[in-house]
């Protein structure tokens, strides 16, 4: 079953277009990579998934309920924490159910947002402040409480971005422990391909308006195997930039 449907997608941006007719389809319960170099609509196919940008022609389906309609079945963790300073852990986790967006009495989210405190190894913090964390500690909290939307379908752009390579090991670990215990899909944004390599089950290149290349990973890819190597490498091939 596809949760994520997005079929014969088109934006343009004042006359310039951005992505033209992009198929991508992502069942329930996969991880999912999207690459691509730098302006070539990561980021707004993203605002388009969120609902915070209109298509020019296609539709986005998300467990089979058109956008905007399935808007509500979507949650986006950004690249940037977003955490307030003034603000301790817990006050910051539980931040969206005071905006409105998750629609449950205050005594059960505070439940399970402490529930998600241990299972993202943060519980003996939820009293510190942002200032106080490291940045590993701070993406934990910002993914954390993009779990407790308990969406369907949870963005994640470019999560690892300002983590050393041992942070980032940590966070792949916990990622997919979390991914499977709340049965979430997703779909990232990322530029380093370890990132995509370590946590897809499918890999998409964005080129040219649409999903040039799709790659399977396999569970002997994520290894560190030859397959792995030759995947990393066709995949370098394949996002450079064409040249005229």
């Amino acid at each position: 079953m596809n949760l994520l449907a997005v079929e014969e997608l088109s934006f343009a941006y004042e006359g310039h277009l951005i992505l033209n007719r992009l198929t991508l389809l992502l069942k329930k319960g996969e991880i999912g990579a999207l690459i691509g170099i730098s302006g070539s609509g990561k980021t707004t196919l993203f605002k388009l998934l969120t609902g915070i940008l209109k298509p020019k022609q296609g539709t986005i389906s998300i467990l089979g309920k058109q956008l905007p309609e399935g808007r509500g079945n979507v949650s986006y963790m950004t690249q940037a924490d977003l955490l307030l300073p003034w603000r301790t852990v817990l006050s910051n986790m539980l931040l969206t159910t005071e905006l409105g967006i998750i629609p449950k009495n205050k005594d059960e989210l505070y439940q399970e947002a402490r529930a998600l405190l241990r299972d993202i190894e943060m519980a003996h913090c939820e009293e510190l402040f942002p200032d106080q964390l490291s940045g590993g500690m701070r993406q934990r909290v910002s993914l954390g409480r993009a779990l407790l939307q308990n969406r369907p379908l949870l963005l994640l752009d470019e999560p690892f971005g300002s983590l050393d390579i041992v942070l980032r090991e940590q966070m792949y670990l916990l990622l997919r422990a979390l991914q499977k215990k709340y049965a979430t899909t997703l779909l990232m944004v990322t530029h380093d391909f370890r990132d995509a390599l370590a946590l897809a089950d499918r890999i998409f290149l964005l080129s040219d308006g649409g999903i040039s290349h799709e790659w399977v990973v396999s569970d002997e890819a994520r290894k560190g195997t030859l397959e792995s190597m030759q995947l990393l490498e066709e995949m370098r091939v394949k996002i450079q930039p064409k040249r005229y």
